[in-house]
């Protein structure tokens, strides 16, 4: 299956992080590069034959490479894994690296949020991007080209109460994003940042659901609107497909003076 922009990543290598399931932001991701031509390296703590499905389907629709690589992240032995396993299939590395694993959201007061749940939401949102950032950008600047986007969240942006380890790890990756982009001036290698709101995802809807009968509402269509507007003012939520088409103009030569950018698809909320 091709499109009319189907060559425009052909050539280019692209990993994206929490990509082995089907449903959810690094699979939308992966498929709006993969239908531009890009070839692709999977990775998640799945395994591999759990996520055949996963591969056979991208390298059908898009009759592009697909590699997955099982490896938890949680341990960052297995980040520095991960790179040198990728070198083994392609070894000028990648062009695109998405980082998009990251923990779900701990909410509560900061007195009572464990020390475990920060240092987990530090270590996947921050240390983990910035590993492989470090790993990966020798072979970007060599290549003279290269796209490094992180999956962010308006927390990253703005404070919100109650979800200390996500807004400070999600700050760090904000500026993060912007020193890559300054050390990478000039290198053909550009960084930048999406700040998501609600997510249309099982998790997001869960969590939804979750907050709603905690006030003591029926959950239905019209509670968790009521309660979306909260944080996604337009009453909508962002599509996964939506997120994937950013990425892909991010890579694209429209974007190539854009860097250190974090751009909010956030339904309106920073608009407020």
């Amino acid at each position: 299956m091709s499109t009319s922009s189907s060559t425009s990543l052909g050539g280019k290598v692209a990993l994206v992080t929490g990509s082995s399931a089907k449903a959810g932001i690094g699979f939308a991701i992966a498929e709006s590069l993969a239908k531009r031509g890009c070839s692709l390296v999977l990775t998640g703590s799945r395994p591999p034959e759990k996520v055949e499905d996963v591969k056979n389907t991208l390298k059908s629709k898009w009759n592009v490479p697909v590699d997955y690589i099982a490896a938890d992240l949680s341990d960052i032995k297995n980040v520095d894994k991960l790179y040198t396993d990728i070198k083994k299939i392609h070894a000028q590395g990648v062009d695109i690296l998405v980082n998009n694993a990251a923990t779900p959201l701990y909410v509560s007061p900061i007195e009572s949020i464990p020390l475990e749940s920060w240092e987990k939401a530090l270590h996947m949102n921050l240390t983990v991007p910035f590993r492989l950032i470090q790993l990966h950008l020798p072979d970007m600047k060599a290549k003279g080209w290269a796209r490094i986007v992180n999956i962010n969240s308006v927390a990253g942006i703005r404070g919100y109460p109650e979800i200390a380890p996500s807004a400070s790890s999600k700050h760090g990756l904000t500026g993060l994003t912007k020193v890559v982009a300054l050390e990478s001036l000039g290198s053909g290698v550009t960084c930048n940042s999406i700040c998501l709101s609600a997510v249309n995802s099982r998790s997001s809807r869960d969590f939804f659901r979750s907050a709603i009968e905690k006030l003591g509402m029926t959950f239905n269509e019209e509670t968790e609107k009521q309660v979306l507007k909260q944080g996604n003012p337009s009453g909508q939520y962002v599509e996964p497909e939506q997120i994937g088409e950013l990425v892909a103009f991010l890579c694209s030569s429209a974007a190539d003076q854009m860097t250190g950018t974090s751009l909010p698809m956030d339904a309106g909320y920073c608009a407020k």
